[in-house]
């Protein structure tokens, strides 16, 4: 059976297991940013295989072990989602913020 818990143990969890968004983007912008950030990485890396391959062979298909080097050689961006902060975490940043007078305590 589960046990219950003290309000100071449930805001000591919600402190601890809660996140929140620190990045200077709001929640909502950045769905949509994570969104862009993966089809920019996509659509880079296709670009690079295709100058790549149009490079080495013009309009004549190459062989097949030239295409595999060229497309193994290009590099692919990296790009990660940052984890968002826990609560209170964000609560101190937050204090901190706002005793040093940054003006930016959203």
């Amino acid at each position: 059976m589960k046990r219950h818990r003290t309000p100071q143990e449930k805001k000591a969890l919600s402190l601890e297991r809660d996140r929140r968004n620190v990045v200077a983007e709001s929640q909502w912008g950045g769905r949509e940013a994570i969104a862009r950030r993966k089809q920019w990485v996509n659509q880079s890396h296709r670009k690079a295989v295709h100058q790549a391959l149009s490079a080495l062979s013009g309009h004549v298909p190459a062989d097949p072990e030239a295409v595999a080097s060229a497309v193994a050689s290009t590099r692919r961006h990296h790009w990660r989602k940052t984890p968002d902060v826990p609560l209170g975490e964000a609560l101190l940043l937050r204090r901190s913020r706002s005793a040093t007078g940054d003006g930016s305590d959203a």
